[in-house]
């Protein structure tokens, strides 16, 4: 088995991979940043082994950066719906295997996202070791797939579980215990990772607000998209006025698709002076909203594989109580610092507010457990670099 002196890595995300080298060649952090970005992380990884490396993302600007021994390169994938996506998934994870063979690749780090699982099946074909990164659970916990299309990819994707992968990451539990229960056996390693964030970041943000100021103040940052679960957030906030006028006020920050969409319906619900929707709001002002804030929420939808939701780990750097559902696998990971809602039910939601906002022993027992559940986010042996080391220490 040749070593490791080649590593190829596929991030699915938007990410700017190029502009993130810039930074991590200059020592600095991108001011847009709180956290450790992952393809810094796996640059970290390269340079301690001494590989050559070829990193791709999605982002929408087309580009190419090489620099000495890294080759960065943007390659947008096209947005697409119903069979034209399946189909648009599998041209983009063999166009990742053509650059693979081409950069002679000794293995692949492939987030999850990029392609079909099942399509990975041909980098093993061709003589790469491949290693799947989820950041993605394989189906909405919960709630496995029904519909015929979504249970044959799942079924297709079950092939490749079972025989290829060299090891495989995963950011959180649930995604571990997903691909155990469709690898029927096999005995590669999962190795847990958690993302890694910037403790000076965090230690600027003061603790919450007495319990009891009015109004209670609760936060949602993400993106605005309707799985993410930011309508059942109007709702929420709606029902919540309607039965306890006064007593509970929201800032919604993030952008998406669905935003426009969200702004109609947030003027439709006469919600001004009750929901403060911000749009992207950057990490410096972020501040200011902790600040203000009491408690965060995480209303993914079971449409959305949740991998972990990093902005629930941020709320309880950031010393505030989650309320969230448990379709977000960081509900497990975070329980004692968490109010557990049910997925999909705005009356559920409805409900861990009004104890959050009105029951102060509950509320800082909550706010207590977040410094012991944040520190897994400062402990750099949980980090990318360190897990891909021990993932791959064979290998090496």
């Amino acid at each position: 088995m040749r070593p490791i002196k080649r590593v190829f890595y596929a991030a699915s995300g938007p990410g700017d991979v190029i502009e993130s080298h810039r930074y991590w060649k200059q020592q600095r952090q991108n001011s847009t940043e709180v956290c450790v970005t992952f393809s810094s992380q796996i640059e970290d990884f390269c340079r301690e082994i001494g590989a050559e490396a070829y990193f791709i993302s999605t982002h929408p600007r087309r580009d190419t950066l090489v620099d000495q021994s890294i080759t960065l390169e943007h390659r947008p994938k096209a947005l697409r719906r119903g069979a034209r996506f399946h189909l648009a998934q599998v041209w983009y994870g063999i166009g990742l295997l053509k650059t693979a063979l081409g950069f002679r690749a000794d293995v692949a780090l492939i987030d999850s996202g990029c392609t079909h699982f099942f399509v990975l099946t041909l980098f093993r074909l061709f003589g790469l070791r491949v290693v799947p990164i989820l950041h993605n659970t394989l189906w909405p916990s919960g709630f496995p797939p029904t519909k015929p299309v979504a249970r044959l990819v799942l079924w297709l994707d079950s092939l490749f579980w079972r025989w290829i992968p060299a090891a495989v990451i995963a950011v959180s539990p649930e995604c571990g215990r997903q691909v155990d229960k469709v690898r029927k056996g096999a005995c590669y390693p999962i190795h847990q990772t958690r993302a890694q964030y910037l403790r000076e970041y965090f230690a600027r943000i003061p603790p919450p607000p007495s319990h009891a100021q009015r109004p209670f103040r609760m936060m949602f940052v993400g993106r605005a998209d309707r799985a993410k679960g930011v309508f059942d957030l109007l709702e929420i906030a709606r029902k919540m006025e309607d039965h306890h006028p006064g007593l509970v006020r929201w800032e919604l920050c993030g952008h998406g698709g669905d935003f426009q969409e969200l702004k109609r319906r947030h003027e439709e619900l006469q919600l001004r002076d009750t929901v403060n929707l911000r749009g992207w709001t950057s990490p410096e002002d972020q501040l200011g909203v902790y600040a203000r804030t009491h408690a965060c929420i995480v209303p993914t939808r079971s449409a959305f594989t949740e991998g972990l939701a990093m902005t629930a780990a941020e709320a309880t750097l950031a010393g505030r109580p989650l309320l969230t559902n448990p379709v977000v696998p960081a509900l497990e990971v975070l329980r004692p610092a968490c109010v557990e809602a049910r997925t999909d039910d705005v009356d559920s939601y409805l409900r861990g507010v009004l104890k959050l906002a009105t029951d102060p022993g509950l509320y800082e027992r909550l706010r207590a457990a977040c410094c012991d559940m944040g520190s897994q986010f400062y402990d750099r042996e949980l980090g990318l670099a360190a897990v891909l080391k021990r993932a791959l220490a064979t290998h090496l």
